[in-house]
Formats: structure tokens, sequence, C-alpha cells
């Protein structure tokens, strides 16, 4: 009977032990820490500037709104631009996806006839500075993108083309949200 009583605890004990490691298992991965240059930009923005005469068109003022969110437990930005002026007013014009890969930031863009893949190694200071390539059609092109964080709720947002400026934007945090904390200086 001895033998029987020890044999069940025994029994029970590692049935115990193998549904722990089982939920363990099966826990869902956290984000890299290096996700919190991601983190930042959550949120809705508004921004305005200058599109110059280029690739995307003729010179115009610009104005639009940017909705970013955390998506795929916290692993990918999504970013999506919808046009608030002009005659796309309220077309979303572009859509994009960033995330770290291990080594580094990137990101990809994907618009109306063309693709975007930049990658930056994160914040110095206040700038962030994604660079890549791009394709409109079937034009190649240089791409690179300036990030000025202006305190907790602006940022100044500069794309260029094969080195001149294509659109300058200042971007506001939408009236309803908050400040997210301010990302770690390099």
């Amino acid at each position: 009977m001895k033998r029987f009583v020890v044999a069940a605890a025994l029994a029970a004990s590692a049935a115990v032990a193998e549904e722990k490691a089982g939920a363990a298992a099966a826990a869902m991965p956290q984000p890299p820490e290096q996700m919190s240059v991601e983190k930042w930009f959550v949120g809705t923005w508004n921004c305005k500037g200058q599109q110059h005469a280029g690739p995307m068109g003729p010179e115009m003022k610009t104005s639009s709104k940017l909705d970013m969110k955390l998506e795929l437990a916290g692993f990918w930005l999504q970013v999506k631009g919808t046009m608030a002026a002009g005659p796309m007013k309220g077309k979303e014009m572009f859509e994009g996806f960033a995330s770290w890969d291990g080594s580094q930031h990137i990101r990809y863009d994907f618009n109306p006839g063309g693709v975007t893949k930049l990658t930056t190694k994160g914040w110095d200071g206040d700038k962030l500075v994604f660079e890549g390539d791009g394709t409109m059609g079937d034009k190649k092109m240089a791409i690179k993108h300036t990030i000025t964080k202006r305190g907790d709720n602006e940022f100044g947002s500069v794309f260029e083309s094969d080195g001149k400026p294509m659109v300058e934007e200042t971007c506001t945090r939408g009236a309803k949200a908050t400040a997210a904390a301010a990302p770690a200086a390099k």
C-alpha cells in the first residue's frame, strides 16, 4: 500500500511539473526593448507642410492624419496615412509597418504605385534617421526620412528622394492623446 501511495504521489508531481512546463512554453513572446522607439509614436498625429515638385507630383501644401498603433502582440507599429485636405481628402495614401529585426529598426511603407524599405539604428538625441530604397512605378530611388522630436507631442518629418527634399511636415499629437514616454537618448 505504501508503494502505491508513493507511486501515486510521484505521478501527480510529474503531471503538475509537466503542466507548468507546457504553460511556460505556450506563453506569448514579448517584444524586444528596442520597440520603445516605435511606442513613442502610438496615437493620432496631424501633419501639415510642403511637398516639393518631384516624383510624387507638383509642389503643394500638405495636410494629413497619421494613425499609429502597435499590432501583432506589440511587435509591429502600424502606420496609416490619410490625406486631410485637397483632392485626395479622406483617402488613405500609405500604410507602413515598423519593427526591430534583431540588429536595427526596419520599416516598410506601401503607397499607390510604390513601396519603400527603410532602416535605422534608433534615436540619436532627438533625431531618428531612416534610410533605404523605394520604388514609384518603375523608378527606383534612394530615400531618407529624418524625424526630429520636438517635445512629447510634436515632430518634424523630412523625406528626401535621391538627396533632394520631397516632403517637409510638422506633426502634432491629436488633442485627445497623451504624450508617451520620451525615447531614451543614445
